[in-house]
C-alpha cells in the first residue's frame, strides 16, 4: 500500500496596505505546514510580518516589501 499526499495546508499571506494585490506563498514545503512558518519565510522574503510572539506581535497587518513600515 502506498500513501499519498493529496491536499497540503498552504497558506498565502496578503499585503494590507489599501489597493494593493500583493500575496505571498511559501515555496518549501517545510514553510507551507503552518501559518508562523509561512511568516518566517515571508520576514525571510522582505515582507513587514509581526513576530509570533514578544514586542509588535499584536499589529495585525503584514506589509509587502513595497509597503514596508519597518
Amino acid at each position: 500500500m502506498t500513501a499519498t499526499l493529496t491536499q497540503q495546508p498552504i497558506y498565502t499571506l496578503a499585503c494590507d496596505a489599501p489597493d494593493c494585490g500583493a500575496t505571498f506563498e511559501a515555496k518549501h514545503d517545510f514553510d507551507q505546514g503552518s501559518d508562523r512558518a509561512t511568516r518566517r519565510a515571508a520576514r525571510r522574503a522582505g515582507w513587514d510580518v509581526p513576530p509570533p510572539r514578544g514586542k509588535g506581535s499584536r499589529s495585525p497587518y503584514d506589509f509587502c516589501p513595497e509597503h514596508k513600515r519597518r
